[in-house]
This record gives structure tokens, sequence and C-alpha cells, in this order.
């Protein structure tokens, strides 16, 4: 929710938002924001005597949420929800009101909410990957491209991401996150231009060990994605790594629920080789036997006698078996598909 706030204060006061920029947010508060967001709001509704104003306040009148905070950024949050906010047409209260409520927000309790994002933000935006993924487009001695997902479809690019999860899986996890979500967003996009799968480019997107990325957007790709044109092919290990991300088995099964295709290789995990069998379902199994006999007495001129005898039995029964799964050579599997 902090993120949220943020970014669209952002927005309001024409900043690009960065990784970058969003850290130093989280790590020092949403004064400054604020402060540009009440400035801009001032000035496009003309009200250019703020500053004078603010200066006659009654400090006593004036509430601050916590000592730290500047007398003047909270004489212009009093004054503006006083004039201006007060306005039902005013296209940036929702912008502005979610700012205050931030502002004014306990400052222990926010940095307890905001506490396990700042590791993670910390590690986006440490040496050059703060280069890399905070890019400031009116640096003049940086000419390299900004790309952005948007820009890599519509181009019919291809990008390839190695995340490197192997080493710092947290790191690989959060940048493989915010990419789907960039990438469910692009399509959410294509959804609102009434833009259908069978009339836009197509999107194949290939994510491996799904189990370290997948978040909710990326569900929603899987569930809503096809009709926008994106076709996402995910390979994983276990179902209990998904299970893990995740947070539950019911979560986990909710999102290979959305698969139309499964192939599965050789699998060791009995959870894992249950939901395979599972997907492909029973069938009757027929078994047929067969015997023969003979027979003859022990006469001069015996008498000989055979028989043959055959049944035909039916079951039901796994089409396939969690044995026959965790006995599959290399590059052998089993495919189910629509």
């Amino acid at each position: 929710m902090a993120v949220n706030v943020a970014v669209e204060g952002l927005f309001y006061v024409t900043e690009r938002p960065t990784l970058l920029g969003l850290r130093r947010i989280l790590e020092t508060g949403i004064d400054g924001l604020l402060e540009k967001a009440l400035r801009r709001s001032f000035a496009e509704a003309g009200l250019h005597d703020w500053p004078q104003r603010v200066s006659e306040m009654d400090p006593a009148a004036v509430p601050r949420p916590s000592p730290q905070a500047s007398f003047e950024l909270c004489a212009m949050a009093l004054l503006w929800e006083t004039t201006l906010g007060k306005r039902p047409d005013l296209p940036e209260a929702g912008v502005i009101g979610a700012l205050l409520t931030t502002f004014r927000h306990n400052r222990e309790h926010y940095a307890k909410i905001t506490a396990s994002l700042q590791p993670v933000m910390a590690m986006l935006t440490a040496g050059t990957l703060a280069r890399s993924f905070s890019p400031d487009p009116f640096d003049p001695t940086d000419d390299r491209p900004i790309v952005t997902m948007e820009r890599v479809i519509d181009g019919g690019d291809i990008l390839y991401l190695g995340l490197d999860a192997l080493p710092d899986s947290t790191v690989a996890g959060a940048l493989g996150s915010i990419l789907l979500a960039d990438l469910t967003a692009y399509a959410g996009k294509r959804y609102n231009r009434g833009e259908s799968g069978t009339d836009v480019k197509r999107v194949a997107l290939f994510v491996d060990e799904s189990a370290n990325v997948i978040n909710q957007p990326m569900i929603d790709l899987l569930n809503k994605g096809m009709e926008a044109g994106i076709h996402v092919t995910a390979a994983m290990q276990t179902v209990s790594d998904l299970a893990a991300r995740l947070g539950s088995e019911h979560k986990a099964r909710m999102a290979l629920g959305n698969f139309n295709n499964l192939i599965a290789l050789r699998s060791k995990d009995r959870g894992t080789q249950e939901f395979i069998c599972e997907s492909f379902g029973r069938a009757m199994l027929w078994q047929e036997s067969a015997s023969v006999s003979s027979s003859s007495q022990g006469h001069l001129m015996p008498d000989f006698r055979a028989s043959v005898t055959r049944t035909l039995a039916g079951q039901k029964g796994e089409l396939v078996s969690p044995e026959m799964l965790g006995q599959l050579p290399n590059t052998e599997f089993f495919a189910s598909l629509s």
C-alpha cells in the first residue's frame, strides 16, 4: 500500500517512479513527496498566496503527526484540506488524500509495515543494479536505451533475462515478480483497448524455475492472459516448491489448475507424482489371461484331452502410475495436450 501511494504521488508530480526513488521514500518518509504534491496542487488551483496564509497560521492550531514533522508542511496540509480538499471535482484529491493519510500514520507502525520491503529494495538498488533498474532519462552521460516490457512486445523483440537465482534467490525472485507484474499490466492494457488474442501479436513467455518468481500477477496471466495473446510456458521441479512460494498447497493447486497442457518428466516427489497422476485420470484397464492344459489316460489305447481357457477382466486404474513417473529415463515424458 505504501509503495502504491508513493507511485501515484510520483506520477502526479510528473516524476518517473524508479526503484531507487521508492527506496528513498520508504527510508526517509513521504514528507518530501507530499510537499511537492501540495505545491503543485496550490499552483494549479491558482492559490498563489498560500505561503503567506501558511506563515500566518497559529502553530498551536496546526496538528503535527510527530515532533519530527515540519510546521510548514503540516500547515500546508491543513490549508489544503480546508480549501482545495473540499472541492468534489478536484482531480488530484485522491492522490493527495492518500499521501496525507500516509503522512499522518503512526511513524512507528509505518516503519514496521515497510520494514520487510527495505532489505529487498536495498538489494535491488545496490551497485550496478541501481543504474540498470533505476535509469535517469535526463542523464546526458548515459546513452543506454531505456527498455520497457511494452516496447519489447510492440517491437516484436526477444528479451532474455538471466536472474541468477542460485547465488541470490531473493533478488531473483523480486526482479522476476516485478517483470511479471509489468507484463500483466500490459495484458490489462490490451484488454482495455478491446484487443483480443486473435488480432494482436502473440507473446510467448517462458519461465524457468517458476517457484522462484511466481506471484499473483503471473497467476492472473495463466488465468486470463491467453485472451490478450500471452501464452505462458512454465517449468518447475515439484508441487512442494510452488506451495512453499505461494504459502499453501491449496494456492499451488489453484495456480497449476490454470495450465491447459502438462508435460511430466521423471519425478521422485510423491506429492508431484499424485498431482500428475490425477491430471491423466483413470481408465478401464483390461487384463487378458490364457491357459492350455492336456491330459491322457494310462491305457494301451489312451484318450487324450485338451482344453484352452481365456479370461478377460477389467478394472478402473490410474492411466499413469506414480511408480512409472519415478522410473522414467532421461528425455522421456508423459504429456497431456489440449
